[in-house]
């Protein structure tokens, strides 16, 4: 029987981007769950290309499209960097395995581990709540091999941006996409086409690069401007910089090394994958 473990600061990932309003953390609302698809042929690389430049809603609505017709789940690496309450955390390196249905997230941190080594949620089982391996041999022998965490608990909302059950690419780009619609229909949205940009950090990847500046005022956590870069392959975003006022970094996210709808071990998202 695993225990849960009281003082454990789970730093939980975030979805890679953020609502135009503040939302509820932890909370996408219905509306930006999917995007309404009446199956009509998608746009070819000429076309996506023109969408990003004269048209990024409907572009990133392609995206999701894409996404919803094709994908089911995913292994990838993920680097990432988060300010949380003022304060830039250090730079943190996973390696991930997501399925859509039912919605799992197993995360095993490969660099910047701070106090949990593997972490996994699952919609439906082990009571909506996150299985914890810790990170260390003194903190395994206190607390056990394997706890469990509220995945929305105080201490987690104070370790990240957003609750690992808001985690995913295609959370990132309903989010993006939320966001660039409430503020075109505020007459607010500002956005530049940067072109086709290798992104290093996604592996090289050939990715459109989009920036969102010019807030009208600071949105969620200080943000003035958005960078998003979308794999011009995959349509998929692997990477998004947040940045508020003076230039200050208030989160970075790049996705790599992407396989998609992969053959998963029968344990995959079981007790066993954390624990060991």
């Amino acid at each position: 029987m695993y225990r849960l473990l009281i003082c454990l600061p789970l730093c939980v990932l975030m979805s890679p981007s953020h609502p135009g309003t503040p939302l509820t953390v932890g909370k996408l609302p219905s509306r930006f769950q999917s995007v309404a698809d009446d199956n009509a042929p998608l746009p070819d690389s000429i076309q996506m290309e023109r969408l990003a430049r004269d048209n990024p809603v409907e572009f990133l609505e392609a995206c999701v499209k894409r996404y919803q017709r094709t994908v089911k789940g995913y292994t990838c690496t993920l680097q990432k960097q988060e300010r949380i309450n003022g304060r830039l955390l250090g730079s943190e390196v996973i390696d991930i395995a997501f399925r859509e249905k039912p919605f799992s997230v197993l995360f095993k941190w490969k660099e910047g581990s701070r106090l949990a080594e593997k972490t996994m949620y699952v919609e439906g089982e082990n009571e909506e709540m996150l299985l914890v391996r810790p990170s260390g041999k003194l903190a395994r022998a206190v607390a056990g091999d394997l706890v469990i965490r509220d995945p929305e608990g105080k201490d987690a909302k104070a370790s990240a941006r957003y609750s690992l059950k808001e985690f995913g690419m295609n959370k990132g780009v309903l989010r993006t996409l939320a966001s660039w619609k409430e503020a075109k229909a505020r007459d607010a949205f500002h956005l530049e086409y940067l072109g086709e940009i290798k992104v290093k950090e996604a592996g090289d990847r050939l990715c459109y690069a989009l920036r969102r500046s010019k807030y009208p005022k600071p949105e969620e956590d200080g943000i003035t401007e958005l960078t998003t870069y979308i794999d011009k392959e995959t349509w998929l975003q692997v990477g998004s910089v947040l940045k508020g006022e003076e230039n200050k970094l208030v989160a970075s996210y790049y996705f790599r090394d992407i396989k998609l709808n992969p053959d998963y071990k029968a344990d995959q998202f079981t007790k066993a994958a954390v624990g060991e």
